[in-house]
């Protein structure tokens, strides 16, 4: 059973977000859990029986003004309401509801704290095992072109399958994009053979390839996402500070294109550095292939 969790600040872009999450859960299918954390005054049963109710009439508004009454009637909600921060629940609830996918507001609010837009979206998908979509404000439909950056050379092998997995929800054409610094140039047969490995390795109705020159990868998929006219963004970036920096304000004050689609966020392992922590760490790897080299000698 595919489950799609959606975190609900109840601000007004939570109406965008669940319409989105609704027309997944129509074509995917799959069923919707509504999790809304409350952050302030003492929570009391009381007040958590009227913040579910509010949740209900949300879902139920949406889904007959939304949707046809068969599909309407076809969603399943499940409805949540915790006190404290969505950032120290979400992890417990994403398990708990076996969820699939998470779908949230780029603006979403959380423990009352309003940040840059997206920030509190970068901490949520650290925390969870599952892609995280990203929602802008604003009403849309689901996609028809889809593009999909990464350094597909050294990337992460269970991102293919949760990629792959996806494929139900967003049936368009997938479209694979490498970008290399002019300065990597004689790498460009390498990352093609990556690139056109990994497109096979993905069970997507429409892929095509992507080798693309540009200095600055970001800079770069926006340009290529609007010129493309992409209307879903998947991205998997190896660390959190790299995802912070898609998220930049500065691209929200200048309204990058990548800030004005929905982006979804397949988390990779944080890639470790290849060299020696400290100076300590070299000099034991030094005395141990030193020590290497003289055992071989005598043998």
């Amino acid at each position: 059973m595919k489950t799609i969790l959606v975190p609900i600040d109840l601000a007004s872009s939570a109406e965008h977000t669940l319409a989105y999450a609704n027309k997944l859960a129509v074509r995917w299918p799959a069923e919707v859990v509504l999790l809304h954390c409350h952050h302030g005054d003492e929570f009391t049963a009381e007040a958590g029986e009227k913040l579910e109710q509010q949740l209900r009439t949300l879902a139920e508004r949406l889904r007959y003004q939304q949707l046809t009454r068969q599909d309407g009637r076809r969603i399943r909600y499940h409805y949540r309401v915790l006190s404290g921060c969505l950032h120290d629940h979400v992890q417990a609830e994403a398990a708990r509801c076996a969820a699939d996918l998470v779908v949230m507001s780029l603006d979403y609010i959380d423990c009352g704290r309003v940040e840059a837009a997206g920030n509190h979206a970068a901490t949520i998908t650290g925390l969870v095992a599952c892609p995280v979509l990203v929602v802008p404000p604003g009403r849309r439909s689901l996609p028809t072109r889809v593009a999909f950056s990464a350094d597909f050379s050294t990337l992460d092998l269970n991102v293919l399958p949760k990629t792959s997995a996806l494929g139900g929800a967003f049936p368009a054409q997938l479209q694979l994009v490498q970008f290399y610094a002019p300065s990597h140039r004689p790498e460009r047969a390498r990352l093609k053979r990556a690139l056109e490995k990994a497109a096979s390795q993905l069970t997507w109705p429409d892929i095509t390839t992507h080798l693309v020159e540009d200095e600055d990868a970001l800079e770069g998929i926006s340009d290529f996402c609007s010129r493309t006219q992409t209307q879903l963004l998947i991205i998997a970036p190896t660390s959190s500070a790299t995802l912070l920096r898609f998220f930049d304000v500065c691209y929200a004050k200048t309204q990058s294109y990548h800030t004005q689609i929905p982006v979804l966020v397949i988390q990779q392992n944080e890639q470790k550095p290849t060299t020696a922590c400290c100076a300590r760490c070299a000099q034991q790897a030094l005395r141990e292939a030193q020590a290497a080299l003289v055992l071989g000698a005598h043998i």
